[in-house]
């Protein structure tokens, strides 16, 4: 894993689609990636279970978008070396210390549950939920073990909390 750390990777899973993002930093449990969602495109972080997990490549195309990123001067925030890929306790504290809103999404790649820690358990993650007008509302449990993925600091996330603090006033 080492070789491969800042390097455009691509994750594959046995049961949902690829991720695809440089690798920024992994544990035995996760990896933390610079997301690339489409083309040429970087767009926030996601933290990433490790599993069901069948591969993990780079191809033409990956050192070819690598290529790119590096031209257009393309780095990674300091403030993400600080996010802690202990266990996931860790990971969500530090990010919402960090970035102070996030987003969980299961198995599912359609649906994300965006919002900010209210408060961590053993098996549970409680977030206080914002709505897609950035409207903070009330608090949705998550069970720990089904999260497959973290994402922070995307445009998406960053917009939601900008309305947000600025009491929607557009």
């Amino acid at each position: 894993m080492k070789k491969l750390l800042n390097k455009l990777i691509i994750i594959e899973f046995e049961d949902k689609k690829s991720q695809k993002g440089i690798l920024i930093n992994y544990s035995k449990d996760w990896f933390l990636i610079k997301s690339n969602p489409v083309d040429f495109i970087l767009d926030g972080y996601t933290v990433i279970k490790n599993y069901n997990v069948k591969n993990i490549t780079t191809n033409d195309d990956t050192e070819l978008l690598e290529k790119a990123m590096k031209l257009k001067g393309i780095s990674v925030d300091k403030k993400i070396h600080k996010i802690s890929l202990k266990n996931f306790d860790s990971i969500a504290e530090s990010i919402n210390k960090t970035f102070g809103i996030f987003s969980l999404a299961k198995k599912r790649d359609d649906a994300i549950y965006p919002g900010k820690l209210k408060k961590l358990t053993d098996k549970k993650i409680i977030l206080t939920w914002i709505d897609l007008k950035a409207n903070w509302g009330k608090n949705r449990e998550f069970t720990k073990e089904k999260i497959r993925t973290i994402d922070f600091d995307t445009d998406y996330l960053v917009s939601l909390k900008l309305l947000a603090e600025n009491n929607n006033n557009y």
